[in-house]
């Protein structure tokens, strides 16, 4: 059976191109790249973020107690904390003594402090930073403004405010991010807070 010319020049092609095709170095199945689907993980573990930043105003807080508490408190002459909602079960609050106030960021068993304050503290706000990862935003940091005294007899925090800084402190799983940046000499504190935050999130943890 005589085959025709023209069906044998076709079968030639056909099989040069094939062959021509597995001598190349990448084909066209291995250039191809598979979309990665939304929330994919990376080979690193952690998917790219985007940070964004909340506030919990320190003028609008209530007590830290429950009623009842906050009788047993009274009867015992204690001082009753404040409390200032926070984000994703975090809150912030605010413990007095005689002459101090101390803040910490509290969650059920958690509790990091963010430094002692004159007892008629100033600060009005305390930012968090934000990741958001696959639409859902979620704390890691605090920021927050705190005062230096020069002190007194009486106590650490009295006298006159001799410096202040931003304390930039991270939350459970990124306990390594703990600084501190001078408000005076440091051009964009907050900004530089702020860089300092997210950059520890992008860091490994230790």
């Amino acid at each position: 059976m005589r085959i025709p010319i023209r069906l044998t020049t076709a079968i030639a092609l056909v099989v040069l191109s094939v062959v021509g095709s597995n001598n190349t170095s990448t084909s066209s199945a291995e250039r191809f790249v598979a979309p990665v689907p939304p929330g994919l993980r990376s080979i690193t573990g952690q998917a790219a973020a985007k940070f964004s930043s909340a506030y919990t105003p320190l003028t609008k807080c209530g007590s830290g107690m429950t009623r009842k508490e906050e009788k047993e408190a009274e009867e015992h002459g204690s001082d009753i904390p404040t409390r200032c909602k926070g984000y994703d079960g975090y809150d912030i609050y605010i413990y007095y003594s005689a002459c101090s106030s101390n803040f910490s960021v509290d969650r059920k068993d958690e509790s990091i402090s963010l430094g002692m304050q004159a007892i008629d503290w100033k600060q009005k706000t305390v930012e968090w930073r934000m990741a958001q990862i696959d639409g859902k935003a979620k704390p890691f940091a605090v920021i927050m403004r705190v005062y230096e005294y020069s002190g007194n007899d009486e106590c650490a925090t009295g006298g006159k405010i001799t410096g202040e800084s931003l304390i930039v402190k991270g939350l459970k799983g990124f306990e390594h991010i703990d600084a501190t940046v001078k408000v005076k000499g440091t051009p964009n504190p907050n900004v530089k807070a702020r860089e300092i935050a997210d950059k520890g999130y992008a860091q490994p943890k230790p």
